[in-house]
């Protein structure tokens, strides 16, 4: 009987932000999700990620998984060294406990940034092969934000990103993986990658695949993907606020052998991102346009989508311009959430004796969003911030905002979270008593990720112009590190061939 094929799998997950002035340590992955050896597969069992998608796929094609580790925390600054090194070093103890192995399942997200190297994702998969050797074939997952470098290219023999933002189709993305990595070690494919990347950053609410631009991107994606010598296609955004040379959407092929096709086909991908670059800036009201607009609206509820305090593109989820525009345009109805875990312990303290809590809620971690708002507040309730997200995205998976309390002032409801956490799920307000459907304005501080949630139940939704780390203006920022001319942040010569 032919033994079944040994496939170390894994993943080491991080968005980091080059500007953020809250560094990603060891704890912060441990904080959020943590999974050594065998609880990796366990507990990702059955949820919306791409490992269940590499579970999947081993019962299909019969694998025997060796696993490792498997670490995500929400976007942040750069991972420190000794928390990379440590994550590393658990990997690489799985590869030394392991007879023999056929192939490399892991997950990655393609725009961390490190102490160790500014191509953090580059690094990971360098070590990876200095762990297993030339011989093996390693296959990883991408994220759709991804700043991909030549140096991944090299070192993994497959790479397949994400197809949607909101990111829906980590299961399939994670088969799409395992099946190729397992036709490969067959020898059925001899698979051949190309990258082609164009000088422009996009800004991530311009990177909703259900609309145009990045609709026609997928699509084309998905007619080169016919080809029957094309094997992947993916056709990532890039992460516009990490300080890297890779910054960028990028045209990546993999084709069965054949590098001139790759090539080719990646260009035309490029291309594409090129000839629609004027189509990637935004237009948003600003934040007072915003909030008179919701306060207007017959609708409901309305959504406020703080694009300039995205916390999944490494904000800090306390920036406080549109409570305060709320509370001056006296708003009614209105929820706020916002990571504060200052105020959210008073609130707390205060909880059981009933009286009303003075608040300093917000803006407390840099100068880009906003001053502290203070607020006499009546607590409303108090929660351990633990909740199951159920849905399109992430589902199954166990999210902790940390100590949460929900107070309330001037007809408006704000919820402190100890804990930073993107708002993609329901559960999120769910689980601290509130029911979004009900309410007439909920401000959430994502750019495109909420939509998955919340565009079902929305009346309208309102993308807001708002200052902050995930600014659309990304003239603020001191880029040191990226490859000048770039659009849209210098001049160039629109009609030259720029890819």
């Amino acid at each position: 009987m032919e033994r079944k094929k040994k496939i170390l799998v894994g993943g080491i997950y991080h968005e980091s932000h080059s500007f953020s002035n809250v560094p990603t340590d060891l704890e912060s992955f441990k904080k959020v999700l943590f999974l050594p050896g065998r609880d990796s597969i366990e507990q990702l069992r059955g949820s919306m990620s791409e490992m269940n998608g590499f579970i999947l796929g081993s019962e299909k094609f019969d694998l025997e998984l060796i696993p490792t580790l498997w670490a995500w925390t929400v976007s942040s600054g750069p991972v420190m060294k000794n928390a990379l090194d440590h994550m590393l070093a658990v990997v690489r103890e799985s590869i030394e406990n392991s007879e023999e192995l056929d192939g490399v399942l892991f997950a990655l997200h393609g725009a961390m940034v490190a102490e160790n190297s500014l191509d953090g994702d580059g690094y990971i998969l360098s070590k990876l092969r200095e762990f297993v050797g030339e011989g093996i074939p390693i296959a990883v997952t991408i994220d759709l934000h991804a700043n991909i470098s030549p140096l991944m290219v090299e070192k993994a023999d497959i790479i397949v990103g994400y197809d949607t933002y909101p990111h829906i189709d980590q299961i399939e993305r994670g088969q799409e993986a395992a099946e190729l990595l397992v036709r490969t070690i067959n020898g059925e494919i001899d698979p051949v990658m190309a990258i082609v990347k164009p000088p422009m950053v996009i800004v991530p609410n311009m990177q909703l695949t259900d609309a145009e631009p990045m609709k026609g991107m997928i699509e084309l994606a998905h007619q080169i993907e016919k080809d029957p010598a094309v094997l992947s296609v993916t056709a990532s955004c890039g992460f516009s606020y990490a300080d890297v040379p890779e910054i960028g959407p990028t045209g990546l092929v993999l084709t069965n052998g054949k590098a001139e096709l790759a090539e080719r086909y990646a260009k035309q991908v490029s291309d594409r991102f090129w000839v629609s670059r004027e189509s990637f800036i935004p237009k948003m009201l600003s934040v007072a346009e915003a909030v008179e607009a919701s306060i207007r609206s017959r609708v409901h509820p309305v959504i406020l989508a703080d694009t300039g305090d995205n916390i999944g593109a490494g904000t800090p989820g306390d920036s406080t311009f549109i409570l305060q525009e709320l509370l001056i345009q006296k708003a009614e109805g209105a929820v706020v959430i916002i990571a504060d875990a200052e105020s959210a312990k008073t609130a707390i303290e205060a909880a059981d004796s009933g009286e009303s809590v003075k608040l300093r809620i917000g803006g407390k971690t840099d100068e880009y969003h906003g001053e502290p708002v203070e607020l006499v507040c009546h607590v409303e309730s108090v929660t351990d911030g633990i909740f199951r997200n159920v849905g399109p995205m992430r589902d199954g998976i166990i999210e902790n905002m940390g100590a949460t309390a929900v107070v309330s002032s001037g007809g408006i409801k704000i919820v402190l979270t100890e804990i930073k956490m993107p708002p993609w799920n329901l559960e999120q307000l769910r689980s601290v008593g509130i029911d979004p459907t009900k309410e007439k304005i909920i401000a959430l501080k994502s750019a495109v990720a909420f939509r998955a949630a919340y565009e079902p139940i929305a009346g309208s939704i309102i993308e807001v112009n708002s200052p902050g780390l995930s600014a659309a203006d990304l003239s603020q920022f001191q880029f040191n590190n990226i490859e000048h001319p770039i659009f849209p942040l210098d001049e160039m010569d629109i009609d030259a061939d720029q890819t």
